[in-house]
């Protein structure tokens, strides 16, 4: 069969194809409807408008138009949902955000103004001879020294207590006093507010199982409660373990601390 004889052959089907989809078309338009008009799935909506529209199709080129323009539609409208979803994960944080500015930064201003005022109240001579007599014993120089200079210096100033102590207990005071900086934060959030979003992340999310009555009212006082006390009793042992290989690693490299 020749090129000529194939093309005379596709135009006298032409008309019965495009009968067959009009046909096809009715079916699958009833179809969607039988399921619900709300509900149908976006494939079947835009498998039903394509075979309605490829029966308005004269010839060939119209036809592969159609198809071309149908497939630009599906890859746009993929893309405008992968964008969608994208820009949404900022706009929860933008909201988040929003939610800290006008609920909680307040309140934690207010906090650092009352708690520096109180340490000017106090007297700085008076906390430093308690922080004095407070670092002579290994179970109150890694437990009440941390948590006052946590208190009243807030972070990074906290770690200046160090001076009150010997030289071999001032690596494990670091490193008991910069491991409260976070479980000190759900009772006094002044005390390490440039870190405020790791607690403030957790509070948002407990206020919202408050509200939906997942767990009992006011949970996030005894949960930050419980995150104050277990993290004074994880910066004891932090310096207590601290103090014992700083001795050990000075006994092996015959220095004396």
């Amino acid at each position: 069969m020749s090129i000529s004889e194939l093309a005379v052959h596709a135009t006298d089907m032409a008309p019965h194809y495009l009968a067959w989809m009009a046909s096809y078309a009715d079916q699958l338009s009833i179809g969607a409807q039988n399921l619900h008009h709300a509900d149908a799935p976006a494939a079947t909506t835009e498998l039903v408008r394509f075979a309605q529209a490829a029966t308005t199709a004269t010839d060939a080129g119209s036809y592969a138009e159609q198809v071309e323009n149908l497939a630009q539609e599906e890859q746009l409208t993929w893309l405008t949902n992968i964008g969608k979803h994208f820009i949404g994960v900022f706009q929860k944080g933008g909201e988040t955000f929003a939610g800290f500015v006008t609920g909680i930064i307040p309140t934690l201003i207010v906090l650092m103004t009352a708690f520096y005022a109180l340490t000017e109240m106090v007297g700085e001579q008076r906390v430093h001879g308690f922080a004095r007599f407070a670092g002579r014993v290994a179970l109150t120089r890694y437990t009440i020294l941390p948590v006052l200079a946590m208190f009243f210096l807030t972070n990074p100033m906290a770690y200046t207590f160090g001076t009150f102590l010997e030289e071999k207990h001032k690596p494990a005071f670091y490193d008991s006093a910069v491991s409260f900086c976070h479980p000190i934060l759900g009772l006094f959030p002044h005390a390490n507010p440039g870190e405020y979003f790791v607690w403030g992340g957790v509070l948002v999310a407990l206020q919202q199982l408050e509200a939906s009555g997942a767990v009992p009212p006011n949970y996030h006082i005894r949960l930050a409660m419980f995150y104050f006390g277990v993290g004074i009793v994880v910066i004891l042992l932090r310096g207590m373990m601290t103090e014992y290989i700083t001795r050990l690693m000075a006994s092996r490299q015959k220095i004396e601390l």
